[in-house]
């Protein structure tokens, strides 16, 4: 009988060593969608926020006789907001890279993942 439950919690353990390796992989693996996620939000929120500065850009030119108080208000509304949204992208990607250093930061403006512009934001949060 104790040889039987000896087997039985042998079998107990390395179920859960096995489990536990599969987990950490899936971890590792859903650490990696959430970064690549996150860097392609980045991107989105950044096109977006500058494709929107320059449509006000355009309106005041085309219009600056003529400027809509309301239609410059909306979008002046939603510059803010895209503003908003690309300080947030970039606060998740400081969450979710395992470093975020002046140095990584360097680099990735080398490698072109961020732009000069963007280079600001991102030293402001390796202060932090």
């Amino acid at each position: 009988m104790e040889n039987i439950i000896s087997f039985v919690g042998i079998a107990v353990g390395l179920v859960g060593l096995l489990v536990g390796y599969w987990q950490n992989k899936q971890k590792i693996q859903f650490e990696k969608v959430v970064r690549a996620n996150n860097w392609f939000n980045f991107q989105r929120a950044n096109n977006s926020s500058g494709i929107l500065q320059s449509a006000i850009n355009i309106y005041r030119e085309k219009h600056k006789d003529n400027i809509d108080p309301d239609v410059l208000g909306l979008l002046a509304k939603s510059d803010a907001f895209a503003q908003e949204v690309y300080k947030e992208s970039i606060r998740q990607i400081h969450f979710s890279e395992p470093n975020f250093t002046k140095q990584d930061v360097d680099e990735w403006e080398s490698d072109g993942k961020i732009g000069e512009l963007d280079k600001k934001f991102f030293i402001w949060l390796t202060q932090k």
